[in-house]
Order: C-alpha cells, then structure tokens, then sequence
C-alpha cells in the first residue's frame, strides 16, 4: 500500500468521523487538530450588532461561515429576526447544518465554498439593486472573514460581524505524533491555512520534518498553493470540502 499512516488535522469531531470512515481502508489514523473552539457570549460583548440584528428587516441578510457559527451562533442570535432576514451559507456543509436546524437557506455560494464565491453569487444576484439601508451580519469568530466583510461593504451592505466563538489551540498528543515519524508512507489532510501554520510552529520538529516528506491532501486551490511553501513530496486537491470528498480521494490515491 502506498500510505500506511494518514494525520487528520480537522477539529476534533470531523476529525474523528473521517477516521471512522477511512477505517475500512487500513490506513492508521493519528488525529491532531490545531484548534480546540468554545463560545463567547455575543450578548454580553455585542450588544450593538445583537441589537441590530433583532430590528433588521426582510433586507437584511445573515451569512453563516461554518457549521462551528451555526452550532455556537444559532443558540444565541433572535429567532424572529432569523425567520424574517435571508440567510446565508459559505458552503454546503454550513448549509446543511442550518438545515438540520429548521433554518431556510436562501443563499449559498453557486460554484465553491469561499469568501470570494459567495460575493461572487450576491453580486450576480443583483446586489447592486439593493433599495434602502440593507444590512448583513457576518457570523462567525474573531480574527476572520474580513475579505468578505470589505466585499460586502463594496456590494453596499452595510456589515457588521457577530462572533459567537473562539480558538484555541489544541493540547498535542505527542505519542501519537511520534508514530508518524516511522511511518512507512504517510498522508496529511489539510483544510484550513491556519491549521497548518499553527502546527507547523508546534508540532516537534522531527515530526514536523517527517510530515513534510510525506504527501498533503488538501481541500482548495488555495491551500495548495499555500502548500507548497512547505515542500511537501507530493500536494493532492479533493473534490471538495466534506468528509466524503476527502474520503474519495484517499481512495484514488491508494
């Protein structure tokens, strides 16, 4: 076999459901996520941008970063604002969360899963038809999305960002990380640029030194470009972001 061990570097939980499903495949999975997430409390620190957000009307446009924004946002933010604002997913997998949740998603990105797509898709929309004071609220944590923000800022919304979460970094399971430096072949799966200048800084340098001699697997064009500043042997692109892409093409990289 080409590979015999696989580092999985999403959070903890997706991390943990890939593992589950690349089992079948005999690979041995080391599970390291940079990051660890809990909430911040939006009404205690945002007020203002809560506050708007409940008196927004049906132009107002709510925008989901990802499934994390859903799970710690959805709990805080007001219901009849929700149910009166479109909403908006930055992919499918935020989309589907929303779902689950009982939300109508009126706006996800036509091609990709990016910032720039889902501008993209407002702007074809007719964005520039917006009549009024029209407000977008950018869900999401600190420290991001400022690209889409200025986008939307451009496209003549006016945007404000409430972060309902936070990283912070993940303990590192040093044991298990030890493995892959006698790894026979070793696969790393990256989806997120963060994750992988995060470990890059914290993972020992042996280990760090192993994973950039075996192959990447990323999710984006983007992050292979990002890739390559790390020399690793070989770069791979998935399909897309999701579990089940990522799935499909460890397979076809056996």
């Amino acid at each position: 076999m080409r590979f015999s061990h696989v580092l999985l570097t999403r959070p903890l939980e997706q991390s943990r459901e890939l593992a589950a499903l690349l089992a079948p495949l005999g690979l041995e999975t080391v599970i390291q996520p940079a990051f660890s997430y809990a909430g911040v409390d939006a009404a205690a620190e945002q007020a203002e941008e809560l506050g708007r957000l409940v008196s927004a009307g049906p132009a107002g446009l709510v925008l989901f970063t990802s499934p994390r924004a859903v799970a710690f946002g959805l709990p805080q933010l007001p219901a009849e604002a929700l149910g009166r604002c479109r909403v908006g997913a930055i992919g499918p997998a935020t989309a589907r969360a929303l779902t689950d949740a009982g939300i109508h998603v009126s706006v996800t990105p036509v091609n990709g899963y990016t910032s720039e797509a889902l501008l993209a898709t407002l702007e074809a929309e007719g964005s520039g038809q917006l009549v009024g004071d029209p407000e977008a609220f950018i869900i999401a944590a600190p420290g991001g999305r400022d690209k889409l923000a200025n986008g939307l800022g451009r496209l003549g919304w006016d945007t404000r960002k409430i972060l309902v979460y936070k990283a912070k970094p993940a303990a590192l399971d040093k044991a298990s990380l030890k493995r892959l430096e006698q790894a026979d072949g070793l696969l790393s799966v990256w989806t997120s640029a963060n994750t992988m200048n995060a470990l890059s800084q914290r993972v020992p340098p042996a280990t760090w030194f192993r994973i950039c001699q075996g192959d990447w697997l990323v999710i984006s064009g983007r992050l292979q470009r990002l890739a390559r500043a790390f020399g690793p042997a070989a770069i791979h692109l998935a399909a897309g972001p999701g579990n089940p892409s990522i799935l499909t093409a460890v397979r076809g990289l056996l």
